[in-house]
């Protein structure tokens, strides 16, 4: 049975050689079969033709390649985003988004099923968490969706962890997943165009320099303020912004990488004036991109969208008086349920 055996996506070049070695086959197959996993995206073993009959057979017998079930695909008819649920082998799903602009296509993973977090406004946090995604279901969103591209001859050159889930706290699966990415070997995606999102966990921030891997991180900051910052993003109560801010000091040294800070808009909450100068403090320490989001309703809850009004003061005394980089992102994949989580929860019932 498949569950008995090796799921062959969740191995790096060594684990893999170390497999086929102790299945009889020569060292230099395993280079062989970690191309087409990776590089060529086989979807079957017998697919590897390089490779003898036997044994393409006897890795079969003892492996196979994992696969992502789509279960719904969508596209805006406004703006070509997609968004893709797929369903995993013990039955729970994930989103993963597609967005494409003239110059690059990016791909939106997810790196949880659900999210522990429970920042106040997100609709995944609000669906619960379920687990963490293996290796492979995390590769496979890419491989899913870059087949599908080849096929048109277009392919994905960013990738973002910006999906379900905060990436920090699948921290082992994470790494492994963004060496294989980034392998030269593999698709070759520069860590240049791999960026991790994070609520602000700063002892993953911390694991990034420990293994040396200067990808971009995105920080959903939204309030700068601790007993603010602890109502909206939770977690900030186990990592304050003091211990947040010199983490980051010490990341942007260490890597020459700018940041990218994440600011939700909610009315009445964090769009004050006090609220844009203590914002543009903090900001104004890093080498930065600022994205203003204004609050998009998906929950029943209390908040929501502060007006165009508003959100144009704020834009503006960021930009023209205190010369942050900033801009207020444009909103895409509102006709498919653009939100994070959205998608999920509409087509699945627990």
């Amino acid at each position: 049975m498949e569950n008995l055996k090796k799921e062959l996506l969740n191995l790096n070049e060594k684990e893999l050689t170390d497999l086929v070695v102790s299945l009889g086959m020569k060292k230099f197959n395993g280079k062989q079969i970690y191309g087409w996993l990776h590089s060529k995206i086989a979807r079957n073993v017998h697919d590897m033709t390089n490779l003898s009959l036997k044994s393409r057979e006897v890795l079969a017998e003892h492996a196979y390649i994992p696969l992502l079930n789509l279960l719904n695909h969508q596209v805006s008819k406004k703006d070509g985003t997609e968004k893709f649920l797929f369903g995993l082998q013990d039955g729970n799903t994930i989103e993963t988004v597609l967005l494409k602009h003239k110059e690059r296509i990016t791909i939106c993973i997810s790196s949880q099923v659900g999210c522990p977090v429970k920042c106040a406004f997100c609709a995944t946090g609000a669906s619960g968490f379920e687990r963490n995604l293996d290796v492979h279901e995390i590769l496979n969103q890419v491989y899913t969706v870059e087949r599908r591209l080849r096929n048109k001859g277009e392919t994905i050159n960013n990738i973002v962890f910006m999906g379900m889930g905060e990436p920090f706290l699948n921290i082992e699966n994470l790494i492994k997943s963004i060496r294989i990415l980034s392998d030269e070997n593999g698709l070759n995606i520069s860590k240049r165009k791999i960026t991790v999102s994070t609520s602000g966990i700063v002892t993953g921030i911390e694991r990034l320099l420990e293994e040396k891997l200067p990808v971009g991180l995105a920080i959903s900051l939204h309030a700068v303020d601790n007993e603010k910052r602890n109502m909206l993003v939770p977690i900030n109560k186990k990592y304050p912004l003091e211990d947040l801010f010199s983490t980051l000091v010490q990341y942007q040294r260490a890597t020459n990488r700018r940041i990218t800070f994440e600011y939700i808009l909610i009315k009445e909450v964090n769009v004050s004036q006090g609220d844009a100068e203590v914002l543009a403090n903090f900001i104004h320490s890093f080498d930065h991109a600022l994205n203003l989001i204004p609050y998009n309703p998906v929950l029943d809850n209390e908040f929501e969208r502060p007006s165009q009004k508003k959100i144009e003061k704020f834009y503006n005394y960021l930009k023209n008086d205190r010369k942050v980089n900033v801009i207020i992102r444009g909103e895409k994949g509102t006709d498919i349920d653009g939100a994070c989580g959205q998608l999920r929860r509409r087509n699945v019932t627990k």
